[in-house]
């Protein structure tokens, strides 16, 4: 297959080196047949730009081509075989030379594209590609005995002229044409590219061909010429504008050999000079004016696409404008909805605390009092979390834990509440170790576990790990009623509820989900669902891997937190009087001494005012032991002592 294939690259790039010399050697045929000065040089020259323009399009690989052609047309015109060989080295060093020299410096084959790429493209082709030619070719003759050292300036000139306008004129259509997409053209563009050309043929026929008799009132005819290049550069673009000047030029050659149009002379070099200084003078500022105004008509377009885009970002801005707005009033709907039913609640339970009830339904009473208070607070949470998230508060800290910690809190967690709907919960022990943050991942699958545990009436919730080379799949399953297809996106949106009367209908705002899809995007661990109507759902957070480490594990006190608080001494500081009254309550009753403020300086006040007040006991027992030193009250001057030191220690 390989050999298959080189030897089909073979015959091709032989192919093309083939077509390539055999078009060199049919338009140097044509131009040496013009010449007049000498048999080897004439100001009609257009194998020039084709050989530059095929090293631009197909690379420096067609010097070969260049070469045998020019050597074959050379060797079979005039001078020897060795003059032949230096004038084919000169031509192909002018092609290979000038079009390393644009592709290093005016952007290679797209130097047509810019002015200054077209300004660099023909000081190129003037000042260092097309001298070299001519240096060695005439060089070459002069040495052999060809021509006169004399007449070497004029053969020079000559020879340098040719080549300078073929690159200019020819160079620029071939490229242009080769890099042009034609499935582009639309019928109106086809049109109009048909009328400029008609034009230089018309302006090209009227001012320079032999066909009408040249008179002194026809020569300022010749300034007609602008008219065709300013359309097509104007318009059409630098394709159309190098091919109104090849046409121009074309009649003008055809014109001036028969003796009509305004630069035949009796001399034929003569007239051809002042055609050659035509060509350069007409198609040189055309170019730039060409790719001056097809960068100003890109830009144009640029601007135009990027008012488009802003016009489409603006209408998307204003369409997640509107949605937020509705977002924010059907949160306003929601939230005044669920957040009222615990309020109320409130109400109604603090209203039968009012009439004296007896102890069981007190108890029962303080039981809905905190549950109501619960979920509340639930409610609370989810918002906040929420606006956390979408403000960028919240950080990810990664750390290395083993997610045995995690299975045992959710166990912990719902293991009564699925008792009290008579479902199962399983949570599966592993071993595994993760990546990442314990807090934020903890809430992501509290969130998935009490979903599962508050959509599923039957049946049962597990909770296990699968190992899947460098990551670990958390997965929470269920045996609720399904999710179905074209649900499962928006059950991740803000305040999305059941509508289909399956689980617990006092679940929240329905924001759950909505904080463990930013979470996991957050902490880059991808969820994952599947489900499946009538049958359940699966839920999988995928979170890296690590290896395990030995864990020491601590034993913490046994005594109760409640008992360890009795007798210290605790400062409460809160602006609101009834958050500082509740919670001083609740500490007094778990045996604390409590000092309230509503601010830092109150507090302090307070502390050094108490401070006094019981040194002041401890100088009055002072002196009631002084007096009484004999009977015995050493222990309880020691007790106030105590105290005393309590309070500072603890202030």
């Amino acid at each position: 297959m390989r050999r298959r294939d080189f030897f089909r690259r073979g015959i091709g790039y032989t192919g093309g080196l083939v077509g390539i010399g055999v078009i060199y050697f049919a338009l140097a045929r044509g131009g040496l047949a013009l010449a007049s000065i000498n048999p080897s040089a004439t100001p009609i020259w257009p194998p020039t730009g084709f050989a530059l323009a095929a090293v631009l399009l197909w690379g420096y690989r067609t010097w070969p081509a260049i070469f045998a052609a020019s050597l074959i047309v050379n060797a079979t015109t005039a001078g020897s075989i060795a003059t032949a060989i230096a004038i084919a080295t000169g031509n192909s060093l002018e092609a290979v030379v000038g079009a390393y020299l644009i592709n290093r410096w005016s952007n290679g084959r797209n130097t047509f594209s810019t002015p200054s790429s077209v300004a660099r493209f023909a000081l190129i082709c003037v000042v260092i590609a097309t001298p070299i030619s001519p240096g060695i070719g005439v060089t070459s003759l002069a040495t052999a005995g060809y021509t006169e050292w004399t007449n070497f300036a004029n053969i020079w000139v000559t020879w340098w002229l040719g080549d300078v306008t073929s690159a200019l004129v020819v160079t620029p259509v071939i490229v242009v044409w080769a890099l042009s997409d034609h499935h582009a053209f639309n019928r109106n563009e086809f049109w109009e590219t048909v009328g400029v050309l008609a034009t230089a043929v018309a302006v090209g026929l009227i001012a320079f061909s032999p066909l009408i008799e040249q008179t002194p009132s026809r020569d300022p005819l010749g300034f007609l010429a602008i008219l065709p290049l300013l359309w097509a550069a104007l318009r059409r673009g630098p394709r159309d504008t190098a091919t109104v000047a090849l046409v121009l030029s074309g009649i003008t050659i055809w014109g001036t050999l028969k003796g009509a149009g305004p630069f035949a002379t009796a001399n034929l070099n003569v007239s051809l000079l002042l055609l050659v200084m035509f060509f350069i003078s007409i198609t040189v500022p055309s170019l730039l004016l060409s790719a001056d105004v097809a960068v100003r008509k890109k830009a144009e377009e640029n601007m135009g696409r990027a008012q488009i885009e802003l016009e489409r970002k603006v209408v998307e801005r204003t369409q997640e404008l509107e949605l937020a707005n509705a977002a924010k009033s059907r949160f306003l709907a929601v939230a005044s909805h669920d957040l009222r039913q615990p309020l109320h609640a409130l109400g109604l339970f603090v209203a039968q605390l009012r009439s004296p009830p007896d102890s069981v339904d007190r108890d029962r009473i303080v039981e809905r009092i905190d549950a109501a208070v619960e979920e509340m607070n639930e409610l609370f949470n989810a918002l906040l979390d929420i606006y956390k998230l979408d403000a960028g508060a919240l950080t990810a800290n990664l750390t290395d834990f083993p997610i045995a910690h995690l299975l045992r809190r959710l166990e912990a967690t719902f293991t009564q509440t699925a008792l009290k709907k008579e479902l199962r919960l399983r949570v599966m022990p592993s071993s595994a170790w993760v990546r990442s943050d314990i807090i934020l991942l903890e809430r992501i699958l509290l969130n998935l576990v009490s979903n599962a545990v508050r959509c599923t009436s039957h049946g049962g919730v597990l909770v296990g790990c699968r190992r899947r080379g460098e990551v670990l799949h958390i997965e929470v399953w269920d045996s609720g009623p399904g999710i179905a297809e074209d649900q499962q996106q928006k059950i991740f949106g803000e305040f999305y509820q059941r509508a289909d009367g399956e689980g617990d209908r006092h679940g929240g705002l329905g924001l759950g989900l909505a904080i463990v899809d930013r979470l996991q995007r957050l902490l880059e661990h991808p969820v994952e669902l599947t489900s499946i109507l009538g049958r359940g759902s699966r839920f999988t957070i995928v979170v890296p891997a690590v290896a395990a480490r030995k864990v020491v594990e601590h034993v913490s006190s046994a005594a109760p937190a409640v008992d360890q608080a009795q007798g210290k001494l605790v400062v409460v500081i809160d602006d609101d009087a009834l958050v500082l009254e509740g919670t001083a309550g609740l500490l007094r009753s778990w045996g604390c001494r409590v000092v309230t403020a509503a601010s830092h300086e109150a507090v302090l006040g307070e502390i050094i005012r108490r401070r006094t007040t019981a040194r002041s006991h401890c100088f009055g027992l002072s002196f009631v032991r002084r007096k009484n030193r004999h009977r015995g009250n050493r222990p309880l001057a020691r007790r106030f002592r105590y105290a005393d030191s309590g309070l500072s220690h603890h202030r």
